[in-house]
Order: structure tokens, then C-alpha cells, then sequence
């Protein structure tokens, strides 16, 4: 690792990240944001390094809109926090569905380069083999 690199985020750090945007109410900063962040992962990470991964800018980016719609609103605190909750389950749904598709067509994609290089379905469909150093 290069001098100054920090500890790389994994796929579970990710899904972390990701989640707590989701389920996140009040003031949202980049700065909270990470404070939080690294309690739950144990690691400091820096926007930069956030911002490298396209789940965590789609969720900030959920986030970030969420919050401001919930600041700006009005009626009683409770019908307040079910919008926001309604809100948060929405943009949740739909970044899932977002990251469904990109699963999809990459998915589609493999499969062609798959066939394109005599892969048969059956090659495919083959059950993974436990290998040195994974369990089973």
C-alpha cells in the first residue's frame, strides 16, 4: 500500500456506509458524517475516498435531499418523522433498484464475454470449488 493509504473499503464497509445514509435524521455534514462512520467501521476514512464509490455518492446524495426536504417542512414533529421515514424507505427502494440494474447489466455483459470466449451454460452454472484458504 502506498505511504499515506489508508485501509481500503471493502464491498461489507460499503453496504455500512450505505445504510447509515439511509437511516440518517438531523444535520448531515461531511464531517458528522465520518465521525459516525468511524465508530462503526473503526477506520477513518476522508470524503475523497467516500466519494470514490458510486453507492455512497448516490446515498449521500439520497440523504443530503432527504434532510433538506424534512427541514423545510411543516405540520407536527410525529407526521414529520413519518414523511421522513416514507422518504427514507423510498429513496432507499430506489437506490436498491438503481444498483439492481447496474447488477443486471453487468451481469449481461459477463454472460456475453462469457459465451464470446466458448463458455457454455453449463461452464456457468458449474458450483464454485472450495479452493485454498476459503471455507466452504
Amino acid at each position: 500500500m502506498a505511504k499515506g493509504a489508508g485501509k481500503r473499503l471493502s464491498d461489507a464497509d460499503i453496504a455500512t456506509a450505505v445504510e447509515l445514509l439511509d437511516g440518517w435524521a438531523g444535520k448531515l455534514t461531511w464531517d458528522i458524517y465520518l465521525s459516525v462512520l468511524e465508530l462503526d467501521l473503526g477506520h477513518k476514512y476522508t470524503k475523497a475516498a467516500m466519494l470514490r464509490h458510486d453507492r455512497v455518492k448516490l446515498a449521500w446524495e439520497n440523504a443530503k435531499s432527504r434532510v433538506r426536504s424534512v427541514e423545510g417542512g411543516h405540520g407536527s414533529v410525529g407526521m414529520n418523522q413519518a414523511k421522513a421515514r416514507i422518504q427514507e424507505l423510498t429513496d432507499r427502494l430506489n437506490r436498491l433498484e438503481s444498483e439492481n440494474n447496474q447488477l443486471l447489466e453487468q451481469f449481461v455483459r459477463w454472460s456475453n464475454n462469457a459465451v464470446m470466449k466458448g463458455l457454455t451454460l453449463e461452464d456457468l452454472d458449474r458450483p464454485l470449488t472450495p479452493s485454498k484458504g476459503r471455507k466452504a
